[in-house]
């Protein structure tokens, strides 16, 4: 599918990427980075007055992602869900730590401030 068998959407498509990029910003700015649901992004850029045509789904926004502008927002498409780009949790720095090693870093932590 390409961008031109959409009659008239080039805009749209660009200000489809604008949104993505706004709720990008703000899931980062919040540390709620987590997917959205395709059809809570498309009734969005409907309510923002972004025209689509009525068919417009899960498929056709896939097909989009892969392209400019859309590519630099949405990472992929998974079960309906928009994973975007940097969400993804490093898997390696979420090592949780036990109390006493916590207890340990605090104290070395004000040792080295107390010496300032």
């Amino acid at each position: 599918m390409l961008l031109r068998e959409f009659q008239g959407v080039e805009q749209d498509i660009s200000r489809l990427a604008a949104m993505g990029q706004f709720l990008l910003r703000q899931a980062k700015n919040t540390d709620a980075i987590k997917p959205m649901n395709v059809k809570t992004f498309v009734n969005l850029a409907h309510e923002l007055g972004i025209n689509l045509p009525p068919e417009f789904g899960s498929d056709q926004l896939e097909a989009l992602a892969v392209q400019p502008p859309l590519n630099n927002v949405i990472d992929s498409i998974q079960n309906g869900e928009i994973i975007w780009k940097g969400s993804k949790i490093p898997q390696a720095g979420n090592k949780k730590m036990s109390v006493d090693q916590a207890r340990k870093r605090v104290n070395q932590m004000a040792k080295r401030a107390n010496k300032i």
